[in-house]
């Protein structure tokens, strides 16, 4: 029997006869419609393993998102249209269209309880869900107390925390300015904003301070260089919500 012929073979799947030809160990054991259903089972396999690699992924980004409880289940479609009907489109209309190019975005009101981490949260939701772009969501006060931590507990360094704020595809950073200001402070989103600014990753900031104008302004809490590195980010998209109390 000459290596290349054509000899009858019985499949070892079925247990049918076929014809195949003869190459030696490498001889195929499994006739056409065996080889066939092996190939869709594996192919089944391995749809299935990436489903779930993809689903492991997607649920360490929820993890790594951070988002509080408060705000996990805030979406476009939950909010009242008739609440700053404006600023829910510009905001929607953002959230749809992201990706790593998007600039960044500022929501702004002199007063609490106008919608601003509603919509910040929104924008989180969507495209950490939608999308699935890691998102990184926080309170501008927690990051700083976060890095103050570092001064005494050695569990995670003053670099670790600004790399985990710095380089996250989008950052959601709430209540921006809230801190008085001190050179460290200024100093601190220094370093955040040049970093994100050097490798133009988007953040979507809430203040209710203002970025220019009479009076204290943005640049007077987190320094001129933060607020101009923001500024340059933006591109102009900043979201004036000055109105009443809506809680």
């Amino acid at each position: 029997m000459r290596r290349g012929e054509k000899i009858e073979v019985t499949c070892i799947g079925c247990g049918n006869t076929f014809e195949a030809t003869n190459l030696g160990r490498v001889t195929a054991k499994l006739c056409k419609g065996c080889a066939e259903k092996r190939d869709e089972h594996q192919k089944e396999l391995e749809r299935l393993a990436q489903e779930q690699a993809e689903e492991q992924h997607y649920r360490e980004l929820i993890r790594l998102a951070n988002i509080p409880p408060r705000w996990r289940e805030v979406r476009f479609d939950t909010l009242d249209p008739n609440k700053q009907p404006m600023a829910q489109r510009i905001a929607r209309e953002y959230a749809q269209s992201f990706s790593r190019e998007s600039p960044s975005l500022v929501f702004y009101s002199p007063g609490n309880g106008t919608g601003k981490t509603t919509l910040a949260a929104c924008v989180a939701n969507h495209v950490l869900h939608e999308i699935r772009v890691p998102v990184l969501f926080a309170k501008a006060r927690d990051v700083m107390l976060e890095i103050r931590k570092t001064f005494s507990d050695r569990y995670e360094t003053e670099a670790e925390i600004l790399d985990k704020v710095s380089y996250v595809d989008l950052l959601v950073l709430d209540d921006v300015g809230v801190d008085s200001p001190s050179e460290w402070i200024k100093s601190t989103y220094w370093t955040l904003m040049d970093r994100r600014f050097d490798w133009e990753l988007p953040v979507v900031v809430t203040t209710n301070k203002p970025l220019d104008g009479r009076g204290e302004i943005l640049a007077d809490r987190i320094g001129e260089g933060a607020a101009s590195r923001l500024l340059g980010l933006c591109r102009g998209n900043v979201i004036d919500m000055t109105g009443p109390d809506l809680r």
